[in-house]
């Protein structure tokens, strides 16, 4: 199964010809002009950066680098502001595969949740807005815990969930108690 990974994000247009500034989310971001790109309705995407030596312009708060780059065929501004927010994927299939302990957090999600060597439910997503990454949890109806609802959200964070295991596909979770 292929799983697409938000790799960058248009977040303004840049100058008068087309070009756009985008925030990408990986350590390698000279890399992007080398994979399959698309959209969210996986129409390809052509991109190519524009500053001559690739070099970053800037950062956020959270270390992803930004970019002046230029996409298919957006040749004025006003196209470019048009795009303004378009999300950029690429498959998973793309990068490495890890060592052991790492992971991509697109690898969480479909892991099966486990409690005391109880398959509880399983992770259908997993979001980062910024403070830190939550994920999504869907429990089987019969293992719902009391004062949960079907469908939670959680920190990702040890506390919450000690044990990882990419290769035998679950992640362990210790249940905060409810008030």
């Amino acid at each position: 199964m292929t799983k697409k990974i938000l790799i960058a994000k248009v977040i303004s247009a840049f100058g008068i010809k087309g070009e756009v500034k985008i925030i990408v989310f990986s350590e390698n971001y000279k890399n992007i002009e080398k994979y399959h790109l698309f959209d969210i309705n996986n129409q390809t995407i052509k991109l190519c950066l524009s500053n001559k030596n690739k070099a970053s312009i800037g950062s956020n708060s959270a270390g992803d680098f930004i970019l002046i780059a230029k996409i298919n065929d957006i040749d004025d501004r006003n196209k470019a502001e048009l795009i303004r927010g378009m999300e950029i994927f690429t498959d998973r299939s793309n990068f490495k595969e890890n060592k052991k302990n790492e992971f991509y957090i697109i690898d969480l999600i479909g892991l099966d949740v486990v409690k005391q060597n109880i398959k509880i439910g399983k992770v259908i997503n997993v979001f980062n807005h910024g403070a830190g990454a939550v994920i999504e949890i869907e429990f089987i109806h019969e293992f719902i815990p009391k004062g949960y609802q079907n469908i939670e959200n959680f920190p990702f964070k040890n506390e919450f969930f000690p044990e990882i295991n990419i290769e035998n596909g679950y992640i362990t979770i210790d249940l905060p108690e409810m008030v």
